[in-house]
């Protein structure tokens, strides 16, 4: 069987685009639609900040908690993969044991069968600075400056707002203030 238009393959990740991401979406949501059923998702991660922030051209996935009907996504999200020949975690749902707290949304698309929310840029600070992993750090300084922020002081207090203070370890503090250091002239 050939590759249709707009498949991929599945034996090694592709980044996704904007557009590409949309069309999936919107795909989502129909199969959920046609199940009377509408979902709702909040985007993190590397899709937030390419889609939403417009700071990135494509991701390698689409980090989302699922709201409502996750069962449902996850097998619209499925159908959509292996219709498209993409890899079944294109759009997933592993990010959600590191939601601490409900953040502020704005609704970012719908369409039939599927709300996209997206939070508040300094929850997705927050939550790229606990993850603390090196290839967060070109968006951790991108949304440090998007958010205007200053000082490490201002950035902790960004990450406390949303994380339970129990888990600003001592990596994440040295990680916070290294954001900063490049900034000061010694």
């Amino acid at each position: 069987m050939g590759r249709g238009q707009g498949q991929r393959k599945a034996e090694h990740r592709e980044q996704l685009g904007g557009k590409e991401i949309k069309d999936y979406l919107r795909q989502v949501g129909h199969y959920l639609h046609e199940q009377s059923l509408t979902g709702e998702i909040l985007l993190v991660g590397g899709a937030f900040m390419m889609l939403v922030l417009q700071q990135r051209k494509t991701t390698k996935d689409v980090d989302a908690y699922f709201a409502a009907h996750p069962e449902a996504i996850r097998e619209a999200a499925a159908r959509v993969a292996r219709e498209r020949g993409l890899p079944a975690d294109w759009l997933n749902d592993a990010v959600k044991g590191f939601l601490y707290t409900q953040p502020e949304m704005t609704l970012w698309l719908e369409c039939p069968g599927l709300r996209v929310y997206a939070p508040h840029p300094s929850y997705i600070f927050a939550m790229k600075a606990i993850a603390g992993r090196p290839e967060d750090l070109r968006d951790l300084r991108s949304l440090r400056d998007s958010l205007g922020l200053t000082s490490a002081v201002e950035a902790l207090a960004v990450v406390t707002r949303y994380v339970p203070e129990r888990l600003l370890t001592p990596r994440v503090q040295y990680l916070i203030e290294d954001l900063f250091d490049d900034e000061a002239d010694f």
